[in-house]
């Protein structure tokens, strides 16, 4: 019955069969069922793939040790490989079309192989770049992930894939060998230098930053020149993103931080002491020899904050030096202040403007909010208990 219809003939090989039909409408008919079993096989396999094989990520992923293949599995890593084998599925029956005699569809065999091998490396890139992200969501929960950041190196995996996926597509639509490619782009070197200047001096800058830990998410760092003065929230490849206390947000090239100063203030937050430094430019007219009448208010004065008695020797001493004396008690017995580092009143060099009485101490809030709470209150009582000593701060007049 079918003999009338088609017949099969093997091929010289005996391993090969052909099927020949003298009916136009049996020929579409067998046309449209490889097609049809083609995509159906394709489809069918597809599901059946992801099904079991997230099924099994999702059972391996419940053990506590295997944190990494969770975090593949948040990133969708293996629902991006899926389509890898309806895929090669098309590319395996792509030369069963190239055999068809029928119109059209033999002429389909040669782009539909090359389409499908594109695919399956767009979709491998996919994967890798879900891969990339979950190694990223998972480093992150590391202690020294802030110390240590991964960011911008896999920004340079990222773009070395794309350099791969690029050359090898362009590979199979002219169907040529890699090799062709690379050797045109080893010509091309200085251009891509000239292209890709930021992306290169931003991978030397980020690599030394990190080998040299000169920078950490959290960081609050000043560089001059650029309106920077706030807390790193992100180190990327080409840049360094800022945010300043004003809530502004400041993108920095990552090479800028190897050719300008910057002022990194993560020693000071680390040692829990914030340095104050802060002149007092006093009247030098005011400064004079201490006189019984000056000694007997200090001795009498209830508005010392610790106490504070007069040497025997308080004539032959000036009224600044009380003062010096007084304010090193004073900032020595304060709460906030660190015993363990410097603390100095000391004089500078007497300018038009007085002569300046300079603080150097240390407190023990590094936070901006309680640092400056802290500053003021001591300096305010500095300034008020300044005019017991008959001492003037110089001003404009």
């Amino acid at each position: 019955m079918f003999n009338d219809m088609f017949h099969v003939v093997n091929g010289p090989n005996g391993r090969e069969f052909f099927v020949h039909t003298d009916s136009l409408p049996v020929a579409i008919v067998l046309v449209i069922a490889l097609l049809l079993a083609i995509a159906l096989s394709s489809m069918l396999c597809y599901y059946i793939t992801r099904f079991i094989l997230l099924r099994l990520v999702g059972y391996l992923a419940r053990g506590e040790r295997r944190k990494w293949l969770r975090a593949a599995e948040r990133r969708k890593v293996f629902d991006r490989l899926a389509p890898l084998v309806p895929a090669i599925i098309i590319y395996l029956s792509a030369p069963l079309l190239t055999g068809v005699t029928f119109p059209v569809i033999s002429a389909l065999g040669g782009p539909v192989e090359t389409l499908s091998a594109c695919f399956m490396v767009v979709t491998v890139l996919r994967a890798a770049f879900a891969f990339m992200e979950s190694i990223e969501d998972r480093y992150s929960h590391f202690p020294f992930a802030t110390q240590r950041p991964i960011k911008s190196f896999l920004q340079i995996a990222a773009i070395f894939l794309y350099v791969l996926a690029l050359i090898a597509a362009v590979s199979l639509l002219l169907h040529r060998s890699p090799a062709n490619f690379l050797t045109g782009v080893s010509a091309m070197t200085a251009l891509l230098i000239i292209i890709f200047r930021d992306s290169l001096l931003g991978f030397v800058a980020s690599i030394q930053l990190a080998a040299y830990d000169m920078l950490r998410v959290g960081d609050w760092i000043e560089v001059p020149g650029f309106v920077a003065d706030g807390t790193v929230i992100d180190i990327a490849l080409n840049t360094i993103k800022v945010q300043n206390f004003d809530n502004s947000i400041v993108m920095l090239p990552s090479y800028v931080l190897l050719t300008n100063s910057v002022k990194n203030w993560r020693g000071m937050v680390e040692s829990g002491g914030r340095r104050v430094k802060h002149a007092i430019n006093l009247d030098m007219e005011s400064i004079r020899f201490c006189d019984d009448e000056l000694l007997a208010r200090l001795t009498a004065s209830a508005a010392f904050r610790v106490p504070f008695t007069v040497p025997e020797d308080g004539h032959r001493l000036t009224n600044l030096g009380m003062f010096r004396r007084y304010l090193t008690d004073y900032f020595r017995h304060y709460p906030a202040i660190r015993k363990d580092m410097p603390l100095v009143v000391r004089q500078l060099q007497s300018t038009e403007h007085g002569l300046p009485l300079e603080v150097f101490l240390f407190i023990d809030e590094t936070s901006w909010e309680s640092y400056e709470q802290i500053q003021s209150d001591m300096f305010d009582h500095v300034y008020g208990i300044l005019p017991l000593f008959n001492l003037r701060v110089w001003q404009m007049r």
